[in-house]
């Protein structure tokens, strides 16, 4: 069943394409229907689709239903209010539901000055942005880092650098962790970025180890995100040794270069056209399991084709065959046509019979152009029998039963079960009652309830008792089997029952 999460991911996406009223339905739906109320969350997304739909009194009215439905005061809520009449020049408004904001809630989120920042330096007013900034500042809230790198950006964005590092100092100052965390991945992004556009790349790197000064404060234990980010504009700079630097100092400290990581690389690898090392790192990438999309597969396999490496690609296609999920068709496309033109048969060969043993299936194209290629090659018997589909069908059938070796034993599947009803469901193949070693006789194995009424005797071994294949999971007693296993006919049933029922009671007595 959707949850709130679920239902606001949905607006959300109908918010972002412009459907501000099927989100409002969705949100109308929720109240009628669901077991929960909406979160502030929705009503985040619903205000800014709304403003960003150019109605702006629909999403006041919004915000006022919000608090009438007992939701408390959101500060991102008023922030997307306040910013609407911002953009629409209409300040005296902005100002009015920020001193609302203000009496309701003792604590707001920075990101409403943050907000009011930008749309002062935008008209030039320098003087009140910063003013806006010191407001903050005075308040010395205890926020997490996402409020303090909104700011952090605007400053940065507009030439605030001394403003800009001095908060960057305090955040490093203010982490504390686990009491508080006060700087986040995204937080030494924002600074290494802007030592990169001044140039400025040995300062850069002393800012990704940057850590507090002010006594209890932690260094921030950094993240893939943030080792992405500074190898992303390495690479930018085609600085790749740093770049590789950085690779290295990821997963020195145990943790996992992603496919962002990789890309990156091998990206850059590709632009520089170094071949061997986009085929280095691509190799990487594939030990390292890391699924290789369509679109990202066929781009870096044609060019390695391209630059004659089809038999190299083949060699990493393989790898990522075998495992899952399988490649996409189009990717072993590429790598097949590149190998049959190189005239490497055999392995295109090998890599379409790997298609048809993945089931991943060769397209009609292809299988067209495969086939010319042998034909003219006289070797098309090879790829035909590779192509015959009834082969793999064949394979995939479970083995034909084994015939029973006497009278006396039961015809056995592939799966060592004995055909007919399960050896659990109590009959044996003509229909009697089986008596497994572990069951006194009348007893249904799966219930272990006794169907005669008697006392249930677990782990005892009833008279006349056989053993017969069973299940996995019970020990292998074959060597114990008497010389005539009980075939149902020498004793009647009603015999048998006596027996069980007399054995179970003195077993009782003796107790």
């Amino acid at each position: 069943m959707p949850n709130v999460v679920s239902y606001n991911n949905l607006i959300n996406a109908h918010c972002d394409e412009g459907r501000v009223d099927v989100g409002l339905e969705v949100y109308r739906r929720i109240i009628e229907i669901a077991p929960f109320s909406p979160s502030s969350v929705t009503y985040r997304h619903l205000t800014k689709g709304l403003i960003d739909a150019g109605r702006m009194e629909d999403a006041v009215a919004l915000l006022r239903e919000m608090l009438v439905k007992g939701h408390g005061a959101d500060s991102l809520v008023y922030n997307n209010v306040i910013k609407g009449f911002l953009e629409l020049g209409n300040l005296e408004k902005a100002d009015e539901f920020f001193n609302e904001l203000k009496e309701r809630c003792l604590v707001y989120d920075g990101v409403i000055n943050a907000t009011y920042m930008d749309w002062w330096f935008k008209q030039g007013k320098d003087k009140e942005a910063m003013e806006s900034y010191k407001s903050w500042q005075d308040r010395n809230f205890k926020v997490v880092p996402a409020t303090c790198n909104t700011i952090l950006e605007v400053l940065v964005k507009y030439g605030k650098k001394e403003a800009a590092w001095a908060l960057f100092e305090h955040m490093l100052d203010n982490h504390t962790p686990p009491t508080h965390q006060g700087v986040n991945s995204d937080t030494f992004n924002t600074m290494v970025n802007e030592c990169f556009r001044e140039g400025e790349f040995e300062e850069a790197i002393n800012t990704f180890k940057k850590a507090g000064t002010k006594p209890g404060s932690k260094p921030f234990q950094m993240d893939v995100v943030g080792y992405n980010n500074i190898i992303a504009r390495f690479c930018e700079n085609g600085m790749m040794k740093q770049a590789e630097e950085f690779l290295a100092a990821l997963s020195a400290k145990c943790l996992t270069p992603d496919v962002t990581t990789f890309r990156t690389l091998i990206d850059t690898y590709l632009k520089m056209e170094e071949i061997d090392d986009v085929l280095r790192m691509f190799n990487k990438m594939v030990d390292a399991g890391l699924r290789v999309v369509a679109s990202f597969g066929t781009r870096v396999f044609g060019e390695l084709v391209k630059n004659g490496k089809a038999v190299e690609s083949a060699e990493i296609l393989t790898k990522m065959g075998n495992k899952d999920p399988k490649p996409d068709s189009s990717i072993y496309d590429v790598v097949v046509r590149g190998l049959c033109n190189a005239g490497a048969l055999d392995m295109g060969k090998d890599i379409v019979d790997q298609m048809m043993k993945y089931g991943v299936g060769v397209p009609p194209v292809l299988k067209d152009f495969v086939l010319e290629v042998f034909e003219n090659a006289g070797r098309g018997s090879e790829v035909k029998s590779v192509l015959d589909q009834s082969k793999w069908i064949n394979n995939s059938r479970p083995a034909y039963p084994r015939q029973p070796q006497s009278q006396h034993e039961p015809t056995q599947m592939a799966s060592g079960w004995p055909l007919g009803p399960s050896p659990l469901m109590g009959k044996s193949i003509s229909g009697e009652p089986q008596i497994s070693r572990s069951q006194s006789f009348g007893v249904h194995p799966m219930s272990r309830q006794t169907q005669l009424g008697s006392p249930q005797m677990t782990g005892q071994l009833p008279l006349g008792s056989h053993y017969r294949q069973q299940p996995s999971g019970f020990h292998n007693m074959d060597q114990q089997q008497p010389s005539k296993p009980y075939q149902g006919s020498d004793y009647p049933i009603e015999d048998l029952t006596f027996i069980v029922l007399l054995f179970s009671f003195l077993l009782l007595y003796y107790e």
